[in-house]
């Protein structure tokens, strides 16, 4: 029996949904009940993975930026409001992330979440505000970090601090 035009592009269709579910599942993405984007399958974690991020989650949720400079400021509700709709805003705050490197591949990756609706010029205020804070709240932490890294790799890091903060000073 012949199949007509219309049977031929609902099957096609259906193939084009089913291979987009693969690569969505296979990317790692999914759905929380409210719709925003999950960092994970929680079900895919492991226990220390699970405690980790709990742990980050409880802490403080808050930043006192009263001294940070005023575009930092203003960048602070940007970075809670776009932030905790996929996660606690505990876990950027209490994170050890300390780095410009490692803050440009989480900012980047946020981005990309589906619903995450960080737009590019909000990635990048948010950026700089998480490498400007690493800079104050945490510079013992980073000076720390910078002193394990390679000549170039360091050097490659206080470029981009000092493009943010050039007040920090890695001795």
């Amino acid at each position: 029996m012949s199949r007509g035009p219309m049977h031929r592009m609902a099957a096609g269709m259906l193939i084009l949904a089913c291979l987009l579910v693969i690569a969505g599942s296979r990317a790692g993405f999914t759905q929380t009940a409210g719709g925003d984007a999950g960092e994970s399958s929680e079900k895919t974690l492991s226990p220390e993975e699970k405690a980790r991020l709990k742990k980050l989650d409880d802490g403080p949720k808050k930043i006192d930026v009263s001294t940070y400079p005023s575009e930092q400021q203003a960048a602070y509700p940007l970075f809670t409001k776009k932030c905790a709709k996929c996660h606690s805003i505990g876990r950027p705050i209490n994170t050890d992330f300390v780095l410009p490197s490692q803050w440009e591949r989480y900012v980047k990756r946020m981005t990309f979440k589906p619903n995450s609706k960080i737009s590019e010029a909000d990635g990048k205020s948010i950026y700089h505000f998480l490498v400007y804070d690493s800079s104050v709240r945490k510079a013992a932490k980073l000076k720390e970090r910078l002193a394990t890294l390679s000549p170039e790799e360091r050097q490659a890091e206080m470029v981009k601090l000092g493009a943010i903060n050039p007040a920090f000073k890695a001795e």
